[in-house]
């Protein structure tokens, strides 16, 4: 049993205040700001006296059984699951999980980089960019509120190490990608996602509240009857069951419970994302009757390296195509416009495939520098080269691979759930702001500002004090406000224009677990499959 592991067995069924204690003293610190609210201490108390067997779900042959108790789990280490603890107090004990490593999530992998509000004069470009992509599918809210909380976000990731790119003048240095209007994504070289989430774990690690078991995977939630109104009982999320590789169930009580544990990219047969991604909490979601939301809504992402070999694929960044990367067909002509949105340039990639009975087209950076080509894609330079392939001499194979997923369990503003206790968030979760199909380097500032956000109604909630205020008002005003009264009527606009035309889509299969349609089951829509 690896250490974590240990610690986990060594709680056993202490009271949920000796529990909380030997987290604090796991990370040798146990001065009385580590320990939970009182409130929160009787609201796990609670939870444990009611559990009994009847909380008590299939153990999955588990060989042991221990309880744990916090004010909050989260389920992924992903950057929503990070952000998430390092925007909660440190009077909160904190446990989070890993399905496998902490470094297999797909926040890992984003390469492009991060959107920004470029300046005040951005707002409604940035928007219209957005609601465009989404096929104007969008919750006009939640693209609100992701435009105006940007600055902030990237403000703070500075502040927490986070290294962008910049110019001489030292000002943050922004890349451009397919269907932005204009440069406003920061980034570092080709692996943004890596150096964000690496530098958000390594602050997290340094929380004395921060407990983090990996290697764990959640299996269902812990519910009971929340009598908080008169002969109005409610279903509330008191905190997950799990299980580690070494075969110890774990029942995880808390006061509240975050989903972040991203999409459903394991269940196809060519996708960017690592395998463990399986739609763990929309499975879960479906079984207990909370609300999943657009769950057909699936981005194919146009150019990943072609390869024969098995396992994730490659992901070639947007913003090489940004940046003048262009797509060839067969007799080296440019064949579609690569800055159109992702959805418009897959389909008109398997057109181009069907049309020469092929099953890759070119991607070729002869119109960039070499310097840029080696500098800003080094990582993307560098694995090309390991497959063969010299990007500075030669176009590579790309070739569509499932990517994103849009829908999923639907929250509110606050990432709040239909069942009270429980949050989502990150590529778990459903908050409207993708539409149809998601913009370029949106998906890492949404699950920040949203993991944020689930982080400050958490503590609303436990009736504690955020550790970092909110500097951006709940509602758009003076020009943000009118152009977002605009852009509400022309998305609803859209929609009914849309809806009258019959915009050609294909309709949803449903496919089990670890299964999905064949790579030759393309369709021009980004409206795909079902999978939970």
């Amino acid at each position: 049993m690896s250490e974590k592991n240990e610690k986990a067995g060594e709680m056993g069924a202490a009271p949920a205040e000796t529990m909380i204690a030997d987290t604090a003293r796991a990370h040798a610190i146990a001065p009385a700001e580590t320990m939970a609210s009182a409130a929160a201490r009787a609201h796990i108390d609670d939870a444990r006296e009611s559990a009994g067997h009847r909380l008590q779900p299939e153990c999955y042959g588990a060989a042991e059984a221990h309880d744990i108790a916090c004010d909050v789990v989260i389920i992924g280490c992903g950057v929503a699951g990070l952000y998430c603890a390092l925007n909660l107090p440190s009077t909160l004990s904190v446990v989070m999980l890993a399905k496998t490593t902490v470094d297999e999530c797909d926040s890992m992998l984003a390469q492009g980089g991060i959107c920004v509000q470029h300046d005040d004069a951005d707002y409604a470009p940035f928007f219209e960019d957005t609601l465009r992509a989404g096929h104007y599918e969008n919750r006009c809210e939640s693209v609100d509120l992701m435009i105006r909380a940007s600055r902030s976000i990237i403000s703070d990731l500075v502040k927490q190490g986070v290294d962008f790119e910049r110019d001489q003048a030292g000002n943050l240095r922004y890349t451009r990608e397919g269907a932005h209007s204009r440069p406003r994504i920061c980034f570092h070289s080709d692996i943004t996602g890596n150096e964000i989430t690496s530098t958000l774990l390594a602050r997290v690690r340094e929380l004395p509240n921060v407990r983090i078991l990996e290697r764990t995977c959640m299996d269902e939630i812990l519910v009971a009857q929340d009598d908080v109104k008169p002969h109005q009982p409610q279903t509330r999320c008191r905190g997950v069951v799990a299980h580690t590789a070494d075969g110890v169930q774990l029942r995880i009580f808390a006061g509240q419970t975050l989903w972040a544990c991203g999409g459903i990219g394991g269940t196809y047969p060519r996708s960017t994302n690592f395998p463990s991604l399986t739609g763990d909490a929309c499975a879960i979601a479906a079984r207990q009757g909370i609300a999943l939301e657009h769950m057909d809504y699936v981005q194919i992402h146009p150019t990943s390296l072609y390869s024969t070999r098995p396992g994730r694929a490659f992901l070639i960044s947007e913003s090489c195509r940004g940046e003048g990367a262009v797509l060839l067909d067969a007799n080296g002509n440019r064949f579609t416009d690569e800055l159109q949105p992702r959805d418009v340039v897959s389909a008109a990639i398997y057109r181009q495939m069907a049309a020469e009975s092929t099953d890759f087209v070119r991607l070729s950076f002869a119109n960039m520098p070499k310097d840029e080509i080696t500098g800003h894609f080094g990582n993307i330079y560098q694995r090309c080269l390991e497959e063969g392939f010299d990007i500075t001499r030669e176009p590579i194979p790309v070739v569509p691979a499932q990517h994103y997923f849009m829908g999923g369990v639907r929250v509110d503003r606050n990432s709040a759930t239909d069942m009270p206790g429980l949050y989502a968030a990150g590529e778990t979760s459903c908050n409207g702001v993708h539409g149809k199909n998601r913009l370029a380097s949106n998906s890492l500032l949404e699950s920040l500002v949203f993991a944020q956000r689930a982080a400050w109604d958490m503590c609303r909630k436990l009736g504690v004090e955020a550790p970092v205020a909110q500097t951006y008002p709940e509602q758009p005003c003076g020009a943000d406000a009118q152009a977002y009264k605009r852009l509400c009527a022309e998305a609803e606009r859209k929609t009914h224009e849309n809806a009258a035309q019959g915009e050609p889509q294909t309709a949803a299969q449903t496919c089990p677990q670890n299964s999905s349609p064949s790579d030759t089951d393309r369709t021009a829509s980004s409206k795909e499959v079902v999978c939970a």
